[in-house]
């Protein structure tokens, strides 16, 4: 009897055992994670990256100056930015000076981006421009690397399209911490192409990247919905991500479904967080 009732122990003890490491696994796997840096440093990238291409275009477009707000009048980035056209060499200069100055979509500002372009004009199909950057902050966020955008003319829907690729591109905070990615998108004009006015233009974007994390992790990105964005609006408005950063669950950053404002929703483990956009 005695062997019996130890028998039973011993079996009680393993199940129970058992039990324990398979609810432990299940936890671990399910656990929801609260680490978005992945999906904040992209976010940051992406919007920095979307912004100087708009500018650049605002630039070679407008006479004395250009505007990030949504009426229709033009001026200097409320006297922020100045504005070189060498068209016999082909470079454009936006100059923010080398002091910090808040412009009209409510973003510090300061240094140069610099873009070069040949192939005929700006913006002719076949061109190529070249956006870098001399000392140029953002709420004093360091913001380096090259920029390669080639106009591909019009594809089958009669929409201007542009292929863009980043090298390099490099976000140092204040911090310290920075972020590297390399990206490859397709930028669309989707909406105000037959206007004169710049205000009711949108565009989407599709594509994909990597890069380092400002954590250190590396980490990889494709759009899965393409990214809307109006140039009245001063955000991302809709749009996903799938973002896979190394030794870290998957993430999915959802900037809406059309409002213009500047929050996203980042998904990881079914748990989802509200971020605030740069």
């Amino acid at each position: 009897m005695k062997a019996q009732q130890i028998l039973k122990r011993l079996i009680l003890g393993v199940l129970v055992l058992g039990m324990n490491i398979i609810s432990g696994c299940q936890k671990n796997a399910s656990e929801p994670t609260s680490d978005t840096t992945a999906a904040t440093d992209l976010e940051q990238a992406t919007g920095v990256s979307d912004d100087i291409v708009n500018m650049a275009d605002n630039a070679a477009k407008g006479t004395n100056g250009f505007r990030l707000s949504s009426d229709n009048t033009y001026e200097g980035l409320g006297g922020c930015a100045t504005v070189t056209r060498d068209t016999i060499n082909h470079v454009i200069t936006i100059d923010f000076g080398s002091s910090n100055c808040m412009c009209l979509d409510g973003r510090y500002r300061r240094g140069e981006i610099i873009i070069s372009y040949s192939g005929g004009g700006y913006f002719d199909s076949g061109s190529v421009k070249t956006i870098t950057f001399n000392a140029y902050y953002v709420n004093d966020n360091h913001v380096e690397g090259t920029k390669s955008i080639t106009n591909n003319g019009l594809n089958q829907a009669g929409h201007y399209t542009w292929n863009i690729v980043a090298t390099n591109m490099k976000i140092t905070r204040t911090d310290g911490k920075y972020h590297e990615w390399n990206m490859n998108r397709v930028r669309e004009m989707i909406q105000g192409q037959n206007t004169e006015t710049i205000w009711d233009d949108a565009y989407s974007i599709t594509g994909s990247a990597n890069g380092t994390c400002s954590n250190g992790n590396s980490c990889s990105a494709t759009i899965t919905n393409p990214l809307i964005r109006e140039i009245a609006c001063h955000w991302i408005q809709q749009g996903t991500i799938v973002i896979t950063p190394s030794n870290k669950p998957v993430m999915t950053l959802d900037f809406g479904s059309g409002n213009c404002d500047d929050i996203a929703t980042v998904t990881v483990n079914n748990v989802s967080h509200t971020i605030t956009l740069h």
